[in-house]
């Protein structure tokens, strides 16, 4: 754990999560896409055995059942809980759904065009992954709807609101993703669903990532004076610097303005595909009419 502790210091010290699962997500696609098309199910174990893990232990502590007082710390245990251990189950899970929505709306260059064909794989892995987490949040969720009055806007927004909304608006794509589901439903309103769905949950990923990440910033803000140097006693005792809640404090704002500026390219881009596939249904009818007029 120390060398795994040194490495993710040395690599990710200062850079906000998001790009770090980005970025992580992207090379483990460009190394494995192929090994995905080909045996996804091998794919899907390590997400799977997080997601039946993130549930019982979610699920559990809502009826106020301590897994980790029951199991101890285990192989199984460090095995299963070191994503979420330095941060990276959400981020990554988010990271795919990201890819999967922004394959669909950037030109078709090479690398996209071979994620494309492994977008139904992407999409699972990454549900499995944020399901999984969002089912262990739901006591936090619980905790944020009785206790509203101790936090501030964001957090009972991203919290209390906005993650019901994603674990029940990620769970229709996601399952509609599966070959049994998929089935049940014509080609045609599959896609509709997919749309209709997806394209939501695309932006309120975003808004979460802004609104939670804001949230936090403005929480710990209070927390430091206007000199970075001096340290606070902390309630357990500890000092705590003012270097690092600063710190903090601008690690979350730059996410927030990350998660903004993919919210915006997402929304762009989508608006101009749907600009240039609606040009020659355009052109056509546009056609028609000259053709009745030179009739007439």
């Amino acid at each position: 754990m120390y060398v795994l502790d040194y490495v993710n210091n040395v690599l990710w010290l200062g850079v906000p999560d998001l790009i770090k699962g980005l970025v992580l997500s992207i090379v483990f696609l460009f190394i494995f896409k192929n090994a995905i098309r080909k045996h996804s199910l091998i794919f899907y174990i390590y997400p799977g055995l997080l997601f039946l893990w993130y549930c019982t232990y979610g699920i559990l502590n809502l009826f106020n059942v301590n897994l980790y007082e029951m199991m101890g710390e285990t192989v199984w245990w460090t095995i299963l809980w070191l994503p979420h251990s330095y941060a990276l189950d959400t981020v990554i899970g988010i990271a795919f759904i990201l890819i999967v929505m922004f394959i669909g709306v950037l030109p078709k260059w090479e690398f996209v065009r071979q994620l494309y064909t492994i977008r139904k794989e992407m999409s699972i892995i990454g549900g499995l992954i944020l399901i999984g987490h969002g089912v262990m949040r739901l006591p936090t969720m619980k905790w944020a709807w009785e206790n509203m009055k101790e936090m501030n806007g964001f957090l009972v927004f991203s919290y209390a609101i906005l993650g019901v909304v994603l674990l029940v608006l990620i769970f229709i794509p996601w399952i509609t993703s599966f070959h049994f589901a998929r089935k049940r439903l014509t080609p045609k309103g599959w896609k509709k669903l997919q749309t209709y769905t997806s394209v939501p949950l695309m932006i309120l990923i975003c808004v979460f990532g802004i609104a939670i990440n804001l949230g936090w910033g403005f929480a710990i803000l209070p927390g430091f004076g206007s000199s970075l140097w001096d340290t606070q006693t902390a309630a357990d005792g500890t000092a705590v610097s003012n270097l690092s809640q600063g710190y903090q404090v601008a690690t979350a704002f730059l996410s927030a303005k990350l998660y903004l500026a993919l919210m915006i390219v997402y929304i762009w881009l989508r608006r101009k595909k749907i600009k240039k596939q609606s040009q020659p249904v355009k052109q056509v009818k546009i056609q028609e009419k000259t053709d009745l007029v030179n009739v007439n």
